[in-house]
């Protein structure tokens, strides 16, 4: 009888290699069936930086994750690397201290002289000289000379100075500052054709990215913008940009959306879903707040939705109403800062509904504030930056 051999030697089990190489092979199989399903569970930035759009609108093609807008101001492959910026301080205009970049066009629009010839008797046909106006050039214009005493139909207040404008064909912005003490803020009167006249963008085009307010509105034509809700910061909450979902998840702030009316509607964010949402024609949305009014009422103390912000802080506020149809104010407010605080200036959110109220919007939110507060206007920041410099930031409001 033959004895059995045992394939050990010294101990220690032959391997063999075929066999090695199958195991080696099953591991890596379930290594990467594991790694593949992880990254196509898991929420990521990289998935938020594709939109999804309802199915029924223009151009949409079979894909339900991912399509290109009809009407793109620089899709996220074209837009360029902003990087991390150099920090330029730039300072308001309105405070002229040192260093401040100063606009040496000293025209005021508001007293532009018309081409019309004032009525002559006919001119022999060899008299070329033109008949003289009392009307001064718009050089001739005093700096600083306040001209406009309304915007779009809305009395300036006696201690509000004209800024400046940016106007299109279908765009129409004039900004003009309020002083009352140490408190300054700006109140940017908005105007525009369409709902589609209404503009949002990230930083690099993607949602994950940062970059200043200043360099996002350059890079996409800009000539108004402000910096938005900051929705790269967080994970949370729906947010809705040129009518694509970029996220679509529950959240504790409130939500403000402009719908395909131009209505802005202020809501809880976690009782709506993005989905329904795109597919009403919703545009944009922004989670960030309180909701300063609704129906034309101011809210008060115990009423604003603040998780992890203060209702009693005076500090740098940007936020956004509506006073009709088609027609929007956004207040910036400035603060000026010592260190890490606060010591004159800024609203409190009861100061800045009331504000909002007082202008007669029937609806107002809040949006970024603080270092994230930002005012761009034909090419320069013109707000106080309460940090000394802006911050970057991952979205901003504009028009063009």
């Amino acid at each position: 009888m033959k004895k059995y051999v045992s394939k050990k030697k010294n101990g220690k089990a032959k391997k063999d290699p075929s066999a090695l190489w199958m195991r080696v092979s099953a591991v890596m199989s379930v290594v990467f069936i594991v790694g593949v399903g992880i990254l196509c569970t898991s929420p990521s930035k990289a998935a938020e930086d594709a939109p999804y759009f309802p199915p029924d609108i223009e151009d949409y093609t079979d894909d339900p994750e991912y399509t290109e807008p009809e009407e793109t101001t620089a899709p996220p492959e074209t837009l360029p690397d902003l990087g991390t910026g150099d920090g330029t301080v730039t300072i308001s205009p309105v405070t002229g201290e040192p260093g401040t970049e100063t606009d040496t066009d000293t025209s005021d629009p508001g007293t532009t002289v018309t081409d019309t010839v004032p009525e002559t008797t006919a001119p022999a046909p060899e008299t070329t000289t033109a008949p003289e106006t009392t009307a001064p050039a718009p050089s001739q214009t005093p700096e600083g000379k306040q001209t406009y005493r309304e915007y779009n139909g809305r009395e300036f207040a006696s201690n509000e100075t004209f800024v400046g404008e940016y106007k299109t064909d279908r765009v129409s912005v004039g900004v003009s500052n309020v002083r009352d003490g140490d408190l300054s803020y700006y109140i940017c009167d908005i105007t525009v054709k369409s709902p589609s006249d209404f503009h949002t963008a990230f930083a690099n085009g993607k949602i994950s990215q940062r970059a200043y307010t200043s360099r996002i509105a350059a890079s996409v034509g800009a000539g108004f913008a402000v910096n938005g809700d900051f929705c790269g910061f967080h994970s949370d909450g729906i947010i809705i940009r040129e009518g694509g979902l970029y996220r679509n998840k529950k959240s504790g702030w409130n939500l403000c959306y402009l719908n395909k009316y131009g209505d802005l509607i202020v809501c809880k964010n976690n009782s709506q879903d993005g989905k329904k949402l795109v597919g009403d024609g919703v545009l944009q949305s922004w989670c960030f707040g309180p909701t300063l009014v609704d129906d034309y009422k101011a809210l008060t103390k115990e009423q604003f939705n603040t998780p992890g912000l203060s209702r009693s802080a005076h500090e740098p506020r940007t936020a956004i109403g509506q006073i009709d149809e088609l027609h929007y104010i956004i207040l910036v407010v400035d603060a000026i800062r010592s260190g890490s605080s606060t010591v004159g200036g800024g609203m409190t959110f009861t100061e800045l509904a009331k504000t909002f109220e007082g202008l007669g919007c029937k609806t107002a939110y809040n949006l970024d504030g603080g270092g994230s507060t930002a005012l761009y206007l034909n090419g320069k920041i013109i707000n106080e930056l309460c940090m000394g410099g802006e911050r970057q930031v991952s979205d901003i409001i504009y028009f063009k």
